[in-house]
């Protein structure tokens, strides 16, 4: 089997280089300019970086066999995005592991920022005891305005309630019902007026570019201090400067800037009233270990079975759901896979239906899945789960997910459903075991099958004789039955579903071979 190739291009720590070795070959050059990484990366099958490493779409150019960037970190601004998703190339991150120790650093910043810590630091380090001048405030009671309740954001909002200070938070993706408790959900303009504290914790995109520019930090009640510790180019750093030097904001605390390193003649370095640290954010010796040991395990899945963990440009999978998800992403690929095969037709449309327990946010994931399985081969060109929803939408496919608690008599039921120039296939399978996939239904025909190529496919009349001959041609062509089941139709019509498991594939002279036997109505190889 063909050893993969891993670029690791930012330094990732022994431990993630050591879990990377076992998936494959790991070359590590970090410092690489966008020339550099462009020549780098032909031949290889993945990319790790951090956050130095810029990876644009013209280092991608020559990339034909890479098929995932792993961002060892939260932030994926330094990838093209839009770049990466057109080549089809999965981009993930490792937002859990810098949680805390980000979250916790905008803490420190609160609490440094309120209580003047660097500036008594700075002056009795220079001989002076400026007591009467290092008067701070107190955070109790105080309103502490959360901007942005992902991992981050709730990591802050938990600590602000421990300092006993009144949270507030604006998430346009967090009803209240789904708020952390004791944090109280506003509009953005109530937020910006009503807190005495702001903590910044939104991703940076084109709708957060710009955020909080002039209009937005002017809006914020006389004497609040804002706390940025997210990414550069969400808060608008001159207006912010204005506010400072004209008194309306009392103090600012950022760790990270639109310009890194923070240029030496930059504006906030000269305000006293403002602490600056240098995206330190997931700087601790745990987060480093923590990150350098996602990506590389993510990455390593990925490459292995195609589960794309921690997705950017793909249906997110949570890793706290992934052993439940994993097995069910295998099996909606293969039935559909095993649809599409059998049924060369125009396909028009696609239903993927849940039953029983599975999480609602494995919908998505598994509908794509079923997508990549039905469309492989019918197009030119790779399909991927970054842009199989991408290709339906351009062949006008229809694309229905519908998830329910009924269930028969699995624990969970997974359905693909598709149509084929105006006829309607389905087929229905579950896990047992947790990973052990099985085909349960397939149109009409009801076996315990297990969906898992090379398939040879038959629908026979059932009689005496016809599965003899069947094994006599596969045995003439040396190819062994690893396992053989069939199936029986509802209609109870003398007619059989059989699904063989094959150790290797059938060539055409094989299948020709069986398909004229008298008793047999179809026959279909499935890879």
């Amino acid at each position: 089997m063909t050893r993969l190739n891993i670029l690791v291009a930012d330094d990732l720590g022994d431990e993630g280089m050591e879990l990377l070795s076992q998936a494959g070959e790991v070359q590590l050059c970090t410092g690489m300019d966008e020339g550099q990484l462009r020549e780098a990366l032909r031949d290889q099958h993945a990319l790790v970086v951090r956050s130095a490493t810029k990876v644009t779409a013209r280092s991608l150019e020559l990339a034909d066999k890479l098929a995932v960037i792993g961002r060892a970190g939260i932030g994926v601004d330094n990838i093209d995005l839009e770049a990466a998703t057109e080549r089809g190339i999965v981009v993930m991150n490792t937002p859990e592991a810098g949680a805390v120790t980000t979250g916790e650093l905008a803490i420190a910043l609160l609490i440094s920022m309120a209580r003047k810590i660097p500036a008594a630091d700075a002056a009795i380090r220079a001989g002076r005891w400026d007591k009467k001048l290092l008067t701070g405030v107190e955070l109790k009671d105080k309103v502490f305005g959360v901007l942005g309740l992902g991992r981050i954001g709730q990591v802050v909002a938990d600590r602000g309630r421990g300092l006993a200070m009144q949270v507030i938070a604006h998430d346009p993706f967090v009803p209240q019902d789904r708020a952390p408790e004791g944090v109280r959900m506003v509009e953005f303009d109530e937020l910006l007026g009503t807190c005495d504290f702001l903590s910044v914790h939104v991703p940076l995109s084109e709708k957060t570019r710009g955020l909080l520019g002039a209009t937005e930090l002017g809006k914020m009640k006389k004497g609040a201090y804002l706390v940025h510790a997210a990414r550069g180019g969400i808060v608008d750093e001159e207006a912010l400067c204005d506010l400072l030097e004209a008194n309306h904001l009392a103090g600012a605390a950022l760790d990270v800037f639109c310009v890194e390193p923070l240029p030496a003649d930059h504006r906030l370095r000269k305000l006293d009233q403002v602490v600056l640290t240098p995206h330190i954010g997931a700087s601790t010796s745990e987060a480093k270990r923590g990150v350098s040991r996602d990506i590389a395990n993510q990455v390593s899945l990925c490459l292995s079975t195609g589960v794309a963990i921690n997705g950017i440009n793909v249906p997110r999978i949570a890793p706290s759901s992934a052993a439940a998800v994993c097995p069910y992403l295998d099996l909606a690929h293969n039935l559909a896979a095993l649809l599409g095969q059998i049924h060369p037709g125009r396909l028009q449309s696609v239903r993927v239906t849940l039953q029983g327990g599975l999480p609602a946010s494995a919908s998505q994931p598994l509908t794509v899945a079923a997508l990549v399985g039905l469309l492989q081969g019918r197009i030119d060109g790779p399909v991927t789960p970054v842009n199989a929803e991408r290709i339906a939408k351009a062949q006008e496919i229809r694309v229905h997910t519908e998830a329910s608690s009924m269930k028969r008599d699995f624990m969970n039921l997974l359905r693909v459903e598709a149509v084929f120039d105006e006829q309607r296939h389905f087929v229905t399978g579950t896990v047992l075991g947790h990973r052990h996939g099985r085909m349960v239904e397939f149109d009409d025909y009801l076996l315990d099958a297990i969906p898992e190529g090379p398939l040879l496919v038959t629908i026979h009349e059932d009689v005496p004789g016809v599965l003899g001959k069947i094994g006599s041609i596969l045995g003439a062509g040396e190819i062994n039955i690893a396992r053989m089941q069939l199936g029986t139709p509802n209609s109870g019509e003398p007619r059989a579903l059989g699904i063989w498991n094959l150790d290797r594939g059938l060539d055409k002279d094989c299948l020709t071979e069986i398909l004229a036997l008298d008793p047999i109505l179809e026959a279909h190889f499935v890879d």
